[in-house]
Order: structure tokens, then C-alpha cells, then sequence
């Protein structure tokens, strides 16, 4: 459904109304996240250790499901009907978060994994149905459309943290109940901006037995993750079970395409190895980094006092200012026929994470005062290098998916992606707990010299990585052009 025209911000209607529901559904989602493992280690009296790899788990389940909830819209309900259903599952979660955090918390992941499973896929799968093939649009849309994500999660993590101080940790996840209501409301009264999209199956009339099933296996999903957080190790194990599934239908998915779409597949399942580094980097923020703010950082941005729990808003503040730039940049780079290719970007991508922790591991060595503590204006450009690194990775990995992949398989495809994010949940939480620190009986210069210790080792691995995969960008970028 592609409407040609030229310029970064020209699309068609329906990428604005998916535009919208995607922001406030990004809102719940990070409101939550915000909060969440602060509320398990200062309320509930999780360790480190505990709170970590629970939120990991948790965030690894979010994303393990997508790829069932892409399979969902491509051959069951639809894109859109799948989206919606989702929507709804996960206003009950937050719901229940909001009611009594303590008493629900695990049901309440267990609808926010299974609502976030049926939902996340099909808007983006959506947005791709929006162009053609070869579009010039298409990185600057999904650029532009990875700022949604970020303007709800900016909103969230400035917001929630506020309302939690000054009304409690019920009251900060109700908000993020508000948030997905305004996003299903937003969607209901929109929705014949949509009609004319959608996968083959939101074009049949809708079959109630096929409906039934899936809130009959939606409930299923939330009531075994629920079980799952309290069981980590089968989580982890089946985890790593299902990414193995994944990866065996991927290259099942190779050997049935057609010679001219194979060396596309295995230059994006390339690309996707190469970015279960970066998410497992991404996943410190709710983690090590959240934490690190909380015992380290004195909470003033440029004299303005925040809740520590809202230095997290500086990674969507900083992909909200840069995302239409780059949409600039990489409009007039393609009229100029110099674009960067994919695996360049990719690579930039670890290069900039590798410049955020290496400044952290620099302040934390150098810049701290006699306390133990640093400025919290060195997580403004800490943030900054590493929200620059999402953009080239995350923010492109879907155009990636859109461009590199034949349009029959694209839900698959869509979670797929999002599967390989999972994994690196897990790692990710791995990796904080290597900073695992004492909530009590340990002073900030002690807590600072292990925080140190980690954001160094990770600046180190990470760019070294960086630089295999520059060296590999001709290789992949000529297995693209042939």
C-alpha cells in the first residue's frame, strides 16, 4: 500500500494512527518497567541478585511470546484484531498492578507477558504492509515510528516515579493502566483508518472458534509465566528451548526461499546474532544501571533534582531529540546515493554502546567525589552514546526484518527478531548480576568501585565486538547488493 512520495516525514495515514496506539502502549509498558525492580528490591526486599534475574526473566517471557502473537495476526485473527486483543490483555495487568502491586504481582506479568506477546508484532508488522519493496521511506518510518516507543516511555519514566513518591507504588503502576485505556480508546475510534491494511486474515470474516482458542492459550501463557518467575531456572531452560525452535523454523525458512530472498535471510539472521550483544547491554538499564543511580549518582540533571528512578527517561529523551535527525540524515543520504548499509549501522551501533560504558567506567575511576557518588550529568551523555547506539540497532533492526524478508513470513519474521531480544534478556540479567550489591551494611565507595568494575569489563567486550563487525561490513553489505 505504498504512496510514493519523497521527504522523511511523508507516510501514509494509518502509520500515524499506529504511530499513537504504539506510544501509549509504550507508556504502560515502561512506566512499569521503571518501576519495577526498585519495587522489588526496596519493598518486597528482593537482593540484587533476585530482582535482577526476575526482571530479566520477565522481560525475556515479553519477548519469547511475540513471535506466537506474530503468528497469531499473520494466520489466525489478523494483524489488527490480534493487536486490539492484546491491548486489552495488557490493561488487565497493569490493572492489577495498580489494584494491589504486592499481592498481584506475579498474575499481573504473567497478563502484561501474555498481552505484550499478542500485541507487540502485528502494529510493526502493520506498518511494513505500508510500502513497497525497495520504498526509500522505509528506514526513516521505522526511525520515526522507534520515537513513539520513546516519547511513551520518556512521558512514563518521568511520570511514574513522581506519582510513586508522593502516592505510593500502587498509584505509580495505575498510570500505566491509564496509558494503555488511552491506547485502546485511540484505537476504537480510529479504526477505519486501518481497514484497508492488515494480513490475509483480518480480510475473513472473524471465526469465534479460532477466537476462543487463542484467549483460551493467552490464558495459558499468563498463568505458566506467572508460574515461571517464581521458577527461574525452568525459565531460563525453557527459554533457551524455545530459541532453539525459533532458530530451527528461521532456517527452515532459508532452505524453502527462493535463491534471489536466501542470501537476504542470512544476512539479517547474521545481523540478529550481532544485536543479542547490544540488547543484552540495553537490559543494564532497568537493571545495574537503575541501580547505580539509585546507590551512586546524586540526583540533579543540570541543577534540576529527579528521582533516581528517572534517570531511565534519559534514554527515550535522547532517541526522541536524535530520531528525526537521523530520519533527515538518512533521507538525504539515500537522494545522494551514499546511504550507510545495515551492517555499517549495526556496527556503529556497538561502537556508540561501547563509548557509554567506558565513559561510566571513567567516572566512576576518576570523577567521583570523596562520598562515592558522581554527577548525574555524566548519565546525560552516557545515555546520549547509548541511545544513539539504539537507534542504529534497535530502531533499524525492524526495517531490517521489513526490507531483508519476503512478505509471506513477515509476522514470523517480526518475532523472530523479537525472539533473539529475549535471549539477550536473559544474558543481559546475567550480566547485572555481576554487580550485585548488598542492600545493607556497604558503603557507596565500595558499591561504586563494583559498578565500576562492570561497566568497564562491558565497555572493553563491547568494543571489541564493535570492531569485528566493521571489519565484516564490505562482506555483508556485498551479500545484500548481489
Amino acid at each position: 500500500m505504498s504512496q510514493s512520495s519523497s521527504g522523511a516525514f511523508s507516510h501514509p495515514k494509518p502509520f500515524y494512527l499506529l504511530f499513537s496506539v504504539e506510544m501509549w502502549e509504550r507508556f504502560g509498558y515502561y512506566g512499569m518497567q521503571a518501576l519495577l525492580v526498585l519495587f522489588m528490591v526496596k519493598k518486597l526486599g528482593f537482593n540484587d541478585n533476585l530482582a535482577d534475574s526476575t526482571f530479566s526473566a520477565f522481560a525475556a517471557l515479553v519477548y519469547a511470546f511475540i513471535c506466537v502473537g506474530g503468528y497469531v495476526g499473520d494466520k489466525i485473527l489478523g494483524n489488527r484484531r490480534t493487536m486490539f486483543l492484546g491491548a486489552l490483555v495488557l490493561a488487565g495487568g497493569y490493572g492489577l498492578l495498580g489494584m494491589d502491586c504486592e499481592r498481584f504481582l506475579y498474575p499481573a506479568l504473567g497478563l502484561i507477558i501474555a498481552g505484550n506477546g499478542l500485541f507487540k508484532a502485528n502494529p510493526s508488522a502493520l506498518v511494513s504492509k505500508l510500502y513497497d519493496k525497495g520504498d526509500s521511506r522505509v528506514d526513516a518510518a521505522f526511525t520515526i515510528y522507534y520515537m513513539a516507543i520513546n516519547i511513551g516511555s520518556f512521558a512514563a519514566m518521568s511520570l511514574c516515579p513522581i506519582i510513586q513518591k508522593h502516592y505510593g507504588w500502587n498509584a505509580g503502576f495505575f498510570v500505566c493502566f491509564i496509558g494503555m485505556v488511552i491506547a485502546i480508546l485511540n484505537y476504537i475510534i480510529f479504526r477505519s483508518v486501518l481497514e484497508p491494511i492488515g494480513s490475509k486474515a483480518d480480510f475473513e470474516p472473524l471465526s469465534i472458534s479460532k477466537l476462543m482458542l487463542t484467549i483460551l492459550g493467552t490464558a495459558l501463557i499468563a498463568t505458566v509465566s506467572a508460574l515461571l518467575l517464581k521458577n527461574l531456572i525452568i525459565a531460563h531452560g525453557l527459554l533457551y528451548s524455545a530459541l532453539v525452535v525459533v532458530a530451527v523454523l528461521y532456517v527452515r525458512e532459508i532452505l524453502k526461499a527462493e535463491v534471489h530472498e536466501r542470501a537476504n535471510l542470512i544476512v539479517c539472521l547474521i545481523l540478529m546474532v550481532e544485536a543479542i550483544v547490544f540488547f543484552a547491554l540495553y537490559q543494564q538499564m532497568p537493571t545495574s544501571l537503575n541501580l547505580f543511580a539509585a546507590r551512586n549518582v546524586h540526583p540533579v540533571i543540570l541543577g534540576i533534582p529527579v528521582e533516581p528512578a528517572s534517570f531511565q527517561a534519559l534514554n527515550p529523551f535522547w532517541v526522541m531529540v536524535l530520531s528525526p535527525v537521523l530520519a533527515v540524515v538518512y533521507a538525504k543520504l539515500d537522494k545522494a546515493g551514499n546511504d550507510f548499509s545495515l551492517p555499517g549501522k549495526f556496527a556503529m551501533g556497538m561502537i556508540m554502546c561501547c563509548a557509554a560504558f567506558m565513559t561510566l567506567a571513567f567516572v566512576a575511576e576518576y570523577r567521583a567525589d570523596a562520598g562515592g557518588y558522581v554527577s548525574g550529568n555524566w548519565l546525560v551523555l552516557s545515555y546520549a552514546f547509548q541511545s544513539l547506539g539504539e537507534l542504529l540497532v534497535s530502531g533499524l533492526g525492524l526495517a531490517m526484518v521489513s526490507r531483508l524478508t519476503p512478505e509471506r513470513s513477515m509476522g514470523f519474521m517480526m518475532g523472530a527478531w523479537f525472539m533473539f531480544q529475549s535471549i539477550a534478556m536473559v544474558l543481559g540479567g546475567e550480566i547485572a548480576t555481576i554487580a550485585s550489591v548488598p542492600e545493607h551494611g556497604i558503603t557507596a565507595l565500595k558499591s561504586l568501585v563494583i559498578y565500576g568494575d562492570l561497566f568497564m569489563n562491558i565497555g572493553l567486550v563491547t568494543g571489541g565486538i564493535g570492531i569485528v563487525m566493521a571489519a565484516f561490513v564490505p562482506v555483508l553489505k556485498r551479500y545484500i547488493s548481489e
